[in-house]
């Protein structure tokens, strides 16, 4: 299912603990507050998979930004844990993709006048048990592990990918959302706080692609062996980690998406590289054209200092051939990596397009399946 508009949450405000929404009511505005009742305030959220990119210092304007192209890199599932001012648990939610729901407003009682942290987790079921549990099991009124939340991380073995082909790709972030006193419009309903909150992909996307030259005249495609990717690490944090953002992470404006790109990034102190490699796939019949991937990686972040720290080997015709990869200075999370190899003559040159997602929004038809 394309995944094309915003959907609208709403967080209900409230000194008293009556009332709660449950998770079966679609009423889609809410009632008229009596005066004698305790004051009420409404925060409205709309969330998007926004982009990020590696270029360090660049532009925005200076990418292209891409749509996701497969089902896994789209939401299907959102959890939001809302954490008050004190570090104690309002609610924890997930919601999931059900078209058989159509959307309608949800409304649920926080504090108000204070600011609340938003914990957002979209496609939860491929991150390790042992990982999300710690978020999925908090009940309200339990604190929030603050202090360690930071530390957890997702991890590969040298001989696999982050996450397989057609695994939704996680995605995660953390937001700051101030909650005034309450409000209301003119016939005395609740006047809602808005804000457009993004999570991040975890993951890097690689996709590789080869075209042969009739120049190439020795090539024999019987022998083309794998493309090699050398140092992409084995660990990243589950939460993007002393990331910055250009344009700055803040609330956006309401039913905006706006395209960032990452220039700043850690990675655990304790994370490996190790080389990973492709089989080639032929693409039409010339048997001089071939595409190898996607896979997805961790972010990774190597420290020598070069300019073009990547490279990639190539063994042709039982020569191994290795080249840097140009305009990759860095490997930050939700970025496809495009390596284009061109065998011409007797040499390989790279071309590599960094191109970020685009934003995606999450469908309308999101349904509410728990209130823990």
């Amino acid at each position: 299912m394309e995944l094309n508009r915003l959907v609208n949450l709403l967080l209900f405000c409230s000194f008293s603990t009556a009332l709660f929404t449950a998770c079966g009511d679609s009423s889609d505005s809410p009632a008229p507050v009596d005066a004698e009742r305790d004051p009420m305030a409404y925060m409205s959220l709309s969330i998007t998979a926004v982009e990020a990119s590696s270029g360090i210092g660049s532009r925005v304007d200076d990418y292209y930004f891409e749509e996701p192209t497969l089902d896994n890199e789209k939401i299907s599932t959102m959890r939001f844990l809302i954490v008050d001012k004190d570090g104690s648990v309002e609610h924890n939610i997930s919601i999931s993709q059900n078209p058989d729901v159509m959307t309608a407003k949800r409304l649920f009682k926080v504090k108000p006048n204070e600011t609340k942290t938003v914990y957002l987790f979209a496609n939860e079921a491929s991150i390790p048990e042992d990982v999300i549990n710690v978020f999925r099991n908090l009940k309200k009124g339990e604190r929030f592990p603050v202090d360690t939340y930071g530390t957890y991380t997702l991890s590969r073995s040298s001989d696999s990918p982050l996450f397989a082909a057609g695994e939704p790709i996680p995605m995660t972030e953390v937001h700051q959302v101030e909650i005034g006193a309450p409000q209301y419009d003119a016939n005395g309903n609740p006047d809602p706080y808005e804000a457009t909150l993004f999570v991040t992909r975890a993951a890097v996307k690689l996709s590789f692609s080869l075209n042969v030259a009739d120049s190439y005249i020795k090539f024999d495609p019987s022998e083309l062996s794998e493309i090699t990717f050398n140092e992409v690490g084995d660990m990243e944090y589950l939460f993007p980690c002393n990331t910055t953002y250009e344009p700055i992470k803040a609330p956006d404006p309401i039913d905006s998406k706006i395209n960032r790109i990452i220039t700043a990034y850690s990675v655990p102190t304790n994370a490996e590289t190790h080389s990973w490699s492709l089989s080639w796939s032929p693409v039409g019949d010339s048997n001089r054209s071939f595409s190898a991937g996607p896979v997805y990686m961790p972010e990774t972040k190597l420290g020598n200092g070069s300019e073009q720290p990547y490279t990639i080997t190539l063994p042709v015709n039982g020569v191994e051939l290795t080249a840097p990869l140009p305009n990759l200075p860095s490997l930050p999370r939700n970025t496809h990596v495009l390596v284009q190899i061109n065998l011409k003559g007797s040499s390989m040159v790279c071309v590599v397009t960094v191109v970020p997602y685009t934003g995606v929004d999450l469908t309308p038809e999101f349904g509410i399946d728990r209130d823990d």
